[in-house]
């Protein structure tokens, strides 16, 4: 298992790696935060439906609570943190009849 501080590492790393693509390290335009997620992907995964450009669109919106019309390190960080709840409760449900001790 990784700990908390490398877990925590890599999430700002990856920020910064495709942040700084077009020279402001500061936030991910709609191109930089497309690739990122692109390159993020589990090859085996589901996100690849048939309206995948139209679904990356309204995430950006939708992450964009300042309308900037880019994601800045706290709006990244606020959608790391959905997706964490989402995974915990995927997780969750899967383990429902399981009796494991967390």
């Amino acid at each position: 298992l990784t700990c908390p501080k490398d877990a925590l590492a890599v999430m700002v790393d990856i920020f910064h790696e495709y942040a700084s693509k077009d020279g402001n390290a500061h936030s991910l335009n709609k191109g930089e935060f497309k690739e990122m997620i692109n390159a993020q992907e589990d090859p085996g995964s589901k996100l690849r439906s048939p309206n995948y450009k139209e679904g990356i669109q309204k995430l950006m919106i939708d992450l964009d609570s300042d309308k900037s019309g880019e994601i800045d390190f706290s709006e990244y960080m606020t959608f790391l943190a959905s997706l964490a709840v989402v995974c915990n409760e995927y997780l969750l449900e899967s383990m429902k009849g399981c009796h494991y001790n967390f």
